[in-house]
């Protein structure tokens, strides 16, 4: 099959901000050393800005050029911290999820067999991608929970979780009740973030539908 890819542009523009802030700061050196006669608070905000866009710029590059590859074995993430794989048969269909009536900056994956993913799932990765959702994960949390008196009953999280399958322990059990919490709100259990517009996103979800029916009916 031909693989297909795409990228969330979180590593785009990262080498142009780098550039762009070593020559700011090597102004700034510059100009401090031959030209400037006191050190201004206007000349350590340029300091800080010039510091801070060549961190930006660094992180930028430190992401994978593309965050979905679809392969002969599935979807599959890449993160900075790690890659997660979700087999074709593990999930149904993906979408832009939305709450409210309100679309969301991600790609939905509503999985039907969670072991497939948690059995592969880096600890690390796993830490970070709740990390980086919590924000997501609250608002699914305040959605099953109208009344305003139960959160913080929901935000409990159990340091064990069972399927038929294995049974699964500390960040990968949080990592799996987080899931079905997100799909209580969602209908979809596993997000990938995008930062597209979302009918970008929306043509992206059916590219990998059709790819997975492709895959399923013809593996070879």
């Amino acid at each position: 099959m031909s693989a297909l890819a795409f990228s969330g542009s979180a590593s785009s523009g990262g080498a142009r901000l780098l550039i762009a802030s070593a020559v700011l700061l090597l102004g700034l050196l510059l100009y401090t050393a031959f030209l400037a006669q006191q050190f201004t608070a206007i000349l350590a905000i340029a300091y800080i800005a010039a510091l801070l866009g060549l961190f930006l710029g660094w992180a930028k590059l430190a992401e994978p050029k593309y965050s979905l590859v679809c392969d002969a074995e599935g979807v599959r993430y890449q993160h900075r911290s790690g890659s997660w794989c979700l087999p074709w048969s593990a999930f149904s269909y993906c979408a832009v999820p939305s709450i409210e009536g309100k679309s969301l900056a991600y790609i939905g994956f509503k999985v039907t067999n969670i072991d497939a993913l948690l059995t592969g799932l880096p600890v690390r990765l796993a830490v970070k991608i709740m990390t980086e959702q919590r924000p997501l994960y609250l608002e699914a949390v305040r959605q099953s929970c109208s009344s305003g008196q139960c959160a913080t009953e929901l935000l409990r999280e159990k340091d064990q979780y069972k399927t038929s399958v294995a049974v699964y322990e500390g960040v990968k059990a949080v990592f799996a009740q987080r899931m079905l919490r997100l799909a209580a709100a969602t209908g979809l259990e596993l997000m990938v973030p995008v930062n597209v517009a979302p009918e970008q996103a929306e043509s992206w979800c059916r590219a990998i539908n059709k790819q997975r029916l492709t895959q399923l009916q013809d593996p070879n």
